[in-house]
Protein backbone atom coordinates (compact mmCIF):
# COMPACT_ATOMS: atom_id res chain seq x y z
CA UNK A 1 0.00 0.00 0.00
CA UNK A 2 2.88 2.12 0.48
CA UNK A 3 4.20 2.09 -3.13
CA UNK A 4 0.10 3.43 -3.67
CA UNK A 5 0.79 6.37 -1.03
CA UNK A 6 3.86 7.10 -2.69
CA UNK A 7 2.83 6.97 -5.95
CA UNK A 8 -0.41 9.62 -5.45
CA UNK A 9 1.92 11.70 -3.79
CA UNK A 10 4.11 12.26 -6.49
CA UNK A 11 1.52 12.09 -9.26
CA UNK A 12 -0.92 15.04 -7.08
CA UNK A 13 2.26 17.31 -6.18
CA UNK A 14 3.83 16.88 -9.42
CA UNK A 15 0.89 18.45 -11.15
CA UNK A 16 0.49 20.97 -8.16
CA UNK A 17 3.80 22.01 -8.81
CA UNK A 18 3.35 22.66 -12.67
CA UNK A 19 -0.26 24.17 -11.80
CA UNK A 20 1.74 26.56 -9.03
CA UNK A 21 5.11 27.46 -11.48
CA UNK A 22 3.03 26.75 -15.06
CA UNK A 23 2.48 30.84 -15.13
CA UNK A 24 6.56 31.13 -15.07
CA UNK A 25 7.55 28.18 -17.85
CA UNK A 26 4.67 29.72 -20.23
CA UNK A 27 7.06 32.04 -22.23
CA UNK A 28 5.83 35.27 -20.98
CA UNK A 29 3.67 35.89 -24.21
CA UNK A 30 0.02 36.18 -23.80
CA UNK A 31 -3.33 36.09 -26.08
CA UNK A 32 -5.97 37.64 -25.06
CA UNK A 33 -8.63 35.15 -23.78
CA UNK A 34 -12.19 36.43 -23.07
CA UNK A 35 -14.61 33.98 -20.95
CA UNK A 36 -17.92 32.74 -21.75
CA UNK A 37 -19.27 33.83 -19.23
CA UNK A 38 -21.09 30.47 -18.76
CA UNK A 39 -23.18 28.78 -15.90
CA UNK A 40 -21.04 26.60 -13.64
CA UNK A 41 -22.37 22.74 -14.09
CA UNK A 42 -23.84 20.96 -10.78
CA UNK A 43 -22.55 20.60 -7.77
CA UNK A 44 -21.11 17.02 -7.60
CA UNK A 45 -19.49 18.05 -10.97
CA UNK A 46 -17.36 20.64 -8.90
CA UNK A 47 -16.66 18.30 -6.84
CA UNK A 48 -15.34 15.77 -9.51
CA UNK A 49 -13.61 18.73 -11.27
CA UNK A 50 -9.72 18.04 -11.96
CA UNK A 51 -8.63 20.91 -9.37
CA UNK A 52 -10.50 18.62 -7.01
CA UNK A 53 -9.07 15.07 -7.93
CA UNK A 54 -5.36 16.69 -8.08
CA UNK A 55 -5.56 17.83 -4.32
CA UNK A 56 -7.20 14.91 -3.61
CA UNK A 57 -5.13 12.58 -4.96
CA UNK A 58 -1.75 14.34 -3.04
CA UNK A 59 -3.99 14.63 0.45
CA UNK A 60 -4.40 10.80 0.16
CA UNK A 61 -0.88 10.29 -0.82
CA UNK A 62 0.91 12.61 1.34
CA UNK A 63 -1.25 11.42 4.33
CA UNK A 64 -1.00 7.90 3.78
CA UNK A 65 2.79 8.09 3.78
CA UNK A 66 2.68 9.65 7.23
CA UNK A 67 0.34 7.20 8.16
CA UNK A 68 2.44 4.17 7.27
CA UNK A 69 5.36 5.83 8.68
CA UNK A 70 3.75 6.46 12.05
CA UNK A 71 2.07 3.07 12.24
CA UNK A 72 4.97 1.43 10.79
CA UNK A 73 2.84 -0.01 8.29
CA UNK A 74 0.79 -2.32 11.03
CA UNK A 75 -2.73 -0.42 10.74
CA UNK A 76 -2.65 -0.54 6.94
CA UNK A 77 -6.59 -0.80 6.82
CA UNK A 78 -7.00 1.72 9.37
CA UNK A 79 -4.51 4.18 7.18
CA UNK A 80 -6.15 3.85 4.43
CA UNK A 81 -9.78 4.97 5.51
CA UNK A 82 -7.68 7.97 7.24
CA UNK A 83 -6.10 8.47 4.11
CA UNK A 84 -8.85 8.19 1.94
CA UNK A 85 -11.20 10.82 4.34
CA UNK A 86 -8.05 12.99 4.00
CA UNK A 87 -8.26 13.28 0.43
CA UNK A 88 -11.65 13.95 0.24
CA UNK A 89 -11.86 16.48 2.61
CA UNK A 90 -8.53 18.26 0.66
CA UNK A 91 -10.60 18.33 -2.46
CA UNK A 92 -13.45 19.11 -0.82
CA UNK A 93 -11.87 22.09 0.77
CA UNK A 94 -10.12 22.95 -2.65
CA UNK A 95 -12.80 23.26 -4.75
CA UNK A 96 -15.28 24.82 -2.21
CA UNK A 97 -12.01 27.53 -1.48
CA UNK A 98 -11.46 27.87 -5.59
CA UNK A 99 -15.41 28.10 -6.10
CA UNK A 100 -15.45 31.15 -3.44
CA UNK A 101 -12.44 33.44 -4.89
CA UNK A 102 -14.86 32.39 -8.25
CA UNK A 103 -17.94 34.01 -7.08
CA UNK A 104 -15.86 36.56 -5.27
CA UNK A 105 -14.23 37.63 -7.86
CA UNK A 106 -11.10 37.88 -5.96
CA UNK A 107 -7.66 37.44 -8.04
CA UNK A 108 -9.84 38.06 -11.23
CA UNK A 109 -7.96 38.67 -14.31
CA UNK A 110 -8.50 42.03 -16.09
CA UNK A 111 -11.15 42.00 -19.14
CA UNK A 112 -10.44 43.38 -22.63
CA UNK A 113 -11.59 46.74 -21.62
CA UNK A 114 -8.32 46.76 -19.55
CA UNK A 115 -6.52 47.31 -22.93
CA UNK A 116 -8.18 50.22 -23.56
CA UNK A 117 -5.79 53.13 -23.35
CA UNK A 118 -2.72 51.38 -23.70
CA UNK A 119 -0.11 51.98 -26.65
CA UNK A 120 1.75 49.74 -28.82
CA UNK A 121 2.78 48.39 -31.60
CA UNK A 122 1.55 46.79 -35.31
CA UNK A 123 3.42 43.33 -35.45
CA UNK A 124 1.16 42.30 -38.85
CA UNK A 125 -0.40 45.11 -40.86
CA UNK A 126 -3.81 46.59 -39.93
CA UNK A 127 -5.00 46.96 -43.50
CA UNK A 128 -8.76 48.92 -44.26
CA UNK A 129 -10.79 45.46 -45.16
CA UNK A 130 -8.85 42.56 -42.94
CA UNK A 131 -7.96 43.13 -39.13
CA UNK A 132 -4.08 42.74 -38.31
CA UNK A 133 -2.00 42.22 -34.69
CA UNK A 134 -0.65 44.71 -32.51
CA UNK A 135 1.83 44.06 -29.42
CA UNK A 136 0.78 46.08 -26.48
CA UNK A 137 2.27 45.47 -23.21
CA UNK A 138 -0.05 44.99 -19.82
CA UNK A 139 1.62 44.84 -16.18
CA UNK A 140 4.99 43.13 -16.93
CA UNK A 141 3.42 40.96 -19.91
CA UNK A 142 3.35 41.30 -23.42
CA UNK A 143 -0.08 41.03 -25.58
CA UNK A 144 -0.82 40.07 -29.37
CA UNK A 145 -4.03 41.40 -29.92
CA UNK A 146 -5.96 40.90 -33.02
CA UNK A 147 -6.66 45.01 -33.98
CA UNK A 148 -8.68 46.97 -36.52
CA UNK A 149 -7.77 50.84 -37.51
CA UNK A 150 -9.91 53.25 -35.97
CA UNK A 151 -12.45 54.88 -38.24
CA UNK A 152 -10.91 58.07 -38.24
CA UNK A 153 -11.57 60.96 -40.72
CA UNK A 154 -14.90 59.24 -42.53
CA UNK A 155 -12.35 56.21 -43.51
CA UNK A 156 -10.76 53.46 -41.86
CA UNK A 157 -6.66 53.47 -43.23
CA UNK A 158 -4.20 51.31 -43.03
CA UNK A 159 -1.41 50.66 -40.34
CA UNK A 160 1.80 49.40 -41.47
CA UNK A 161 4.18 47.00 -39.42
CA UNK A 162 5.65 48.64 -36.90
CA UNK A 163 3.38 52.17 -36.53
CA UNK A 164 2.69 53.09 -32.96
CA UNK A 165 -0.58 52.46 -32.03
CA UNK A 166 -2.68 53.19 -28.81
CA UNK A 167 -5.40 51.09 -28.22
CA UNK A 168 -9.02 53.35 -28.29
CA UNK A 169 -11.87 50.01 -27.69
CA UNK A 170 -11.98 46.54 -27.53
CA UNK A 171 -15.12 44.86 -29.56
CA UNK A 172 -15.07 41.70 -29.01
CA UNK A 173 -11.81 40.49 -28.91
CA UNK A 174 -10.31 42.93 -31.62
CA UNK A 175 -8.51 45.95 -30.33
CA UNK A 176 -9.66 49.04 -32.28
CA UNK A 177 -6.24 51.62 -32.56
CA UNK A 178 -5.57 54.80 -33.49
CA UNK A 179 -1.96 55.86 -34.86
CA UNK A 180 0.17 58.06 -32.60
CA UNK A 181 3.07 59.67 -32.99
CA UNK A 182 6.47 57.58 -31.52
CA UNK A 183 7.32 61.53 -29.91
CA UNK A 184 4.51 61.08 -28.03
CA UNK A 185 4.52 57.53 -26.46
CA UNK A 186 8.56 58.48 -25.47
CA UNK A 187 7.54 61.21 -23.31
Amino acid sequence: MLATYVFCAIAGGALLALSLFGDFLDGGDGALEVDGGGEAGADAAKLLSLRAMVYGLFGFGASGIVLHLLWSGTRAGTAALVAGAAGLVSGGLASAVFGYLKRSEAGQMPGEESFVGLAGKVTVAVEAGSPGTVSVQRGGRRYRVRARAADLNGGAGSLPEGRPVVVVDMKDGVAVVAPVDAKLLEQ
